[in-house]
């Protein structure tokens, strides 16, 4: 932590990826969420980590989309995969990512999630799903607002500050630098 700034990180604040992957596959469920976009920096980052948690034997779970999602469901083909129920729309998506944090806290799981964006404006931690347009960071507000831990990684791109109002980003901590990125842990 650098003085007077509060949820920072500076390299080399590294963790290995054993460690990190040991405190992910602690949990008896992991759910994932992420970036849509399979070309994002921090999906190609997700795709260099996950098979570090190639040995875990507990469950899985995942929304439908592309990016992120996908590369989840590639390296666990078993997942319990959560999908959008007609009529598509914006309340649709939010309801997908309600079941899934809802499936990791009755699981006693654990929500890791891969933003490829800073957080907006207004998304904090909540008993009820609101993202503002990002359903990660709605995952994640959501997660922390009903007791699920949660393990965030900030791409290098994204900075080293967590990307989230104080509101938010007061329940984490930095725990490793891996992938191009930082990763946070709630608390």
């Amino acid at each position: 932590m650098v003085p007077g700034i509060k949820n920072t990180m500076q390299p080399p604040c590294y963790n290995s990826v054993n460690r990190l992957s040991a405190i992910i596959v602690s949990f008896p469920a992991i759910g994932f969420s992420g970036s849509r976009h399979p070309q994002s920096l921090v999906s190609y980052s997700a795709s260099k980590f996950l098979p570090s948690l190639k040995s875990y034997s507990g469950n899985v779970g995942v929304g439908c989309a592309k990016g992120v999602d996908h590369l989840v469901r590639i390296q666990f083909p078993n997942a319990k995969v959560f999908t959008v129920q007609p009529p598509v729309n914006r309340k649709a998506f939010a309801l997908r990512s309600t079941r899934l944090v809802s499936w990791v806290s009755s699981s006693s799981g654990i929500l890791v999630a891969f933003p490829s964006v800073a957080c907006p404006r207004g998304v904090t931690p909540s008993k009820l799903f609101h993202g503002m347009g990002s359903g990660t960071w709605g995952s994640v507000a959501l997660a922390v607002g009903i007791g699920v831990t949660a393990m965030v990684f900030i791409h290098t791109s994204l900075g080293s500050v967590f990307p989230a109002s104080q509101a938010l980003s007061c329940h984490f901590k930095p725990i490793g630098f891996n992938y191009s990125g930082y990763w946070w842990l709630s608390v």
